[in-house]
Parts: C-alpha cells; structure tokens; sequence
C-alpha cells in the first residue's frame, strides 16, 4: 500500500549524502523539513523528510500488486480495515464482528526476506530459514491493538508524546537502535510482510524474535503469550517474569530446542514495549518488579553492557506472533516426514 499526501515543507534542508544531523537542523528553527536528493548524488531517489505530523495530510490510500512477466490482476472492490495489515488476507474483513483465525504458507518473496532478517539479526552461525507461516488472527489481533490504544491514551493523559527508545537508554544513540528495525529501514520489499511503516515507533513498537519449541509455537499462535505462573509457556527468569523476546536471533534460538532434524521454531512478533526500564545487570531476578514499580511496560536487560539484549514483556497482549518460522542453523539439516509443516488450514499467500 502506499499513501499519497499533501505535505507542506515550509523551508528545506537541501542535502546530497547522507546527514544524520539532519533532524538536529530542522530542530534548531533553521529549517523546516529535509530534502535528501539521492537522485543527483547517487542517481537513486529524492526523498523528503519531515519531523512534524502536522506538516502532512494522507489524502489518498493506494493498494498495488506488483506485475511480473505479463502479470495481470482484476481490481478488489472489497472494504478493507486500516487497523489491519494490508498484506494480509483477511485485511477486507472486520476483525471485531467478522472474525477468522488462519495460518498462511507465505511466498517464497516473503520467506526470502524473512531470511535475509534472520541472517542480519543473529551473531550466531547464520540459519536456514526452512518455512514461514504468517498468523493471521483477529482475536490475537484485537487484544494487540486494544493494548496499543489504551498505551496512547496513557500517553496523552500524561502530557507524553513516545516512550524513550532503546538507543536512548544505554547511552549510545547513534548505535543502540533494535537490529531489525534498522534492517528494515533498508528492505524495498518490506512493506510487504512487516514494514516499519506499520509500526508505531512511538510506542516502542518493534518487530522482536521469540525462541520456543514446536508445540509452544502452536499454542502461541491459538492463544497467545501467557506470562506469568497461570501461563502454559515457559519462559526465562533472569530478568523477571514475563515473555522474554531478542533482537539478536542467536539469543533467542537458544531457547528453541532442536529437533532430530535440526529443526528449531523461533517466532517472529509484533511487539509494544512502551515505557522501558533498563538494566545492565548480569542478573537481576526482580526487575519486572522495579520496572511495574516505576510505570514501565516492559525490561531491556543488557547484561553487563555487553549484550546481548532481552527484552521482557509484562501482558500477553502487548505481543502479537505474526509469523512461525522454521529453521536450521547449520548444514545438518535432514527433512523428515514429522518435522514437515502441518497442512490443516494453510494455504499460500
């Protein structure tokens, strides 16, 4: 999808490579938006950035299909749910009275960039990503946005604009930003399974790895996370109680058994971290608490400031399991008939 929209850029920053200090000028007064013209310095595209929500109108919402070879598609008259993702299947349904719960093979497309997210978020030895099946659950879903909403109304009733970032917590900004919203930032194709134009970065919205085993990942994506001594997923308690997520891929297979295959299970997931307390202890057993204690939604534990990071989240809800993926993490890898991806409600999509 894309949108067209009104913008008015006032006074602008003119810029051929990249500048990082860019926001700082518009900032300052000195400007009122950016125009980066990588069209003259590198014969790419001229973009233009601007900083106040203000100073843009979404007029119009366009959604394409990219044609191959001769392709040809008929247009879609259905509805469609903005609070929907519009790569979705289901984004014409009503996910409050018209509800669906489907799991989708996705497209070779799609797993290939599910790949290249997977090998540049983890420090390991770099995976083979086997299978992914993109959940598509409006309960699931539902309970997700209902947490986003009354988050932004916290906010607002607290005279608050966002929650501080994790490159704002640990002291290194120009580095500490989440691995996978800063390769996605990068990824062309991205708006078509996860991009971060789907995010809410103001909520400390991010797109985070959950390690587990298979029947765990089933459960998961039914159910949703279950934190806490009521829940029937197991989760760490280094940093506290609650589900523990990664941005670094390595970190987060470690929880993920393998099976005689080689098979391991990791999840893909939305998540909503808000206020975040941060710690840099090696362990710390009661940080959950501390961190509820002082408002906060969630813990970045980065232990010894080495990393690497987890992430641990208090409400189920606050996590939505967008895609199953099967991988390998080495060359070992041997298919079996049990360690095939189930049939029952999957389609490719």
């Amino acid at each position: 999808a894309l949108l067209l929209c009104r913008a008015c850029l006032g006074k602008f920053y003119y810029v051929t490579d990249r500048d990082s200090g860019a926001k700082q000028k518009v900032e300052s007064g000195e400007f009122d938006s950016t125009v980066g013209d990588r069209a003259k310095a590198a014969k790419t595209y001229r973009e233009v950035v601007v900083y106040d929500p203000d100073q843009v109108y979404p007029e119009y919402v366009i959604l394409y299909d990219r044609l191959d070879g001769g392709k040809t598609v008929t247009a879609n008259d259905a509805p469609f749910h903005l609070e929907l993702p519009v790569y979705w299947v289901n984004v014409h349904r009503n996910p409050i009275s018209d509800p669906f719960s489907v799991h989708y093979t996705v497209r070779e497309k799609i797993k290939d960039l599910i790949q290249r997210l997977a090998s540049g978020t983890c420090s390991g030895s770099k995976p083979v990503v086997l299978d992914v099946r993109r959940v598509e659950d409006s309960e699931l879903w539902n309970r997700y946005v209902g947490f986003k909403a009354g988050l932004h109304q916290s906010l607002r009733n607290m005279g608050e604009t966002r929650c501080l970032p994790p490159n704002e917590l640990d002291g290194r900004p120009e580095s500490g930003h989440a691995l996978t919203s800063k390769l996605l930032e990068d990824e062309v194709d991205a708006e078509e399974a996860a991009g971060i134009e789907n995010m809410d970065f103001t909520l400390n919205e991010l797109l985070l790895w959950h390690g587990t085993d298979e029947e765990s990942a089933t459960a998961i994506a039914e159910s949703g996370f279950l934190s806490g001594s009521a829940g029937t997923v197991e989760h760490g308690r280094r940093f506290g109680e609650g589900a523990y997520f990664a941005e670094d891929l390595a970190k987060s297979i470690s929880y993920a058994p393998e099976s005689l295959a080689g098979v391991r299970y990791v999840l893909l997931c939305r998540t909503v971290c808000g206020h975040i307390w941060y710690t840099e202890k090696s362990s710390d057993t009661d940080a959950h608490q501390d961190a509820k204690r002082s408002l906060k939604h969630s813990v970045l534990a980065n232990p010894d400031g080495k990393g690497p990071r987890e992430y641990v989240l208090f409400e189920d809800t606050q996590a939505y399991p967008e895609y199953i993926v099967q991988l390998a993490v080495n060359d070992d890898f041997t298919a079996t008939q049990e360690d095939e991806a189930p049939t029952n409600q999957i389609t490719v999509q």
